[in-house]
């Protein structure tokens, strides 16, 4: 699975969701079930062409926080794919989000892209809009796709020398992708990737070595460190 857990976080399944119980509504706070949100994305994704290959979900803080990652088949090429990231909280700590990503399957990495994420607090009409909140998420995403291809592509042909990779890890930290003391774990993986595919001295190569890493961190962390290390390297590289 992909949706790494540490730290009192565990793998959960469809039905672990749908058995952590649901907090009690108040005037101002309409809490969302983990299984209706899942299912409506799903319901929504075939309508713009992607059918989900495969689904991983966690849940933390004894499930008051639930994260979820749906990989679907994007029609692109064949060593990545998109990825919809969920998130949601019973305890009033996250709000309902969505964002949109990619999905590396040579090492099974994942990057979340900020420009398409959505998020809608627990409250009054939480319901009516969840189902426009998701369509106009993945509107976005069906416009985004080509983009992403472009970018990944664009990483790829980028040639790093050390000065560049040095720059490039620099940026990536001071944005908050990682903590300072997580950067020698990017080096070590930069340096000794078991994967063929990213041997090569590129930013496609570096970038995934950031999120060799940030997987091994806690789900909720995951989102946002991957959206930072986007935006420091779209920055960067421009």
């Amino acid at each position: 699975m992909n949706v790494m857990t540490h730290t009192g976080g565990w793998n959960a399944t469809p039905g672990d969701l749908a058995s952590v119980p649901l907090p009690d509504e108040t005037d101002s706070y309409k809490p969302v079930p983990y299984g209706r949100f899942v299912e409506e994305v799903k319901l929504h994704i075939p309508r713009f062409g992607l059918k989900v290959e495969s689904e991983d979900y966690a849940l933390a803080r004894e499930g008051n926080q639930m994260f979820g990652v749906l990989t679907c088949k994007n029609g692109h090429v064949a060593d990545w794919a998109l990825a919809i990231g969920l998130r949601s909280s019973y305890d009033r700590s996250l709000a309902v989000q969505l964002v949109a990503g990619s999905r590396v399957f040579v090492c099974d990495n994942l990057a979340f892209h900020g420009e398409t994420q959505v998020s809608r607090k627990h409250t009054v009409n939480v319901f009516r809009d969840l189902p426009s909140l998701i369509y106009d998420m993945l509107s976005a995403v069906s416009v985004m796709k080509t983009r992403m291809a472009d970018e990944i592509e664009k990483m790829k042909a980028t040639e790093i020398d050390d000065r560049l990779a040095h720059h490039l890890m620099v940026h990536a930290i001071r944005k908050g992708a990682l903590p300072a003391s997580k950067l020698p774990k990017v080096i070590e993986q930069y340096d000794n990737f078991d994967c063929p595919e990213f041997r090569d001295r590129n930013a496609w190569s570096l970038f995934n070595s950031f999120t060799g890493v940030i997987g091994s961190q806690q789900p909720w962390q995951q989102m946002d460190n991957t959206l930072r290390l986007t935006s420091a390297f779209r920055e960067a590289l421009r």
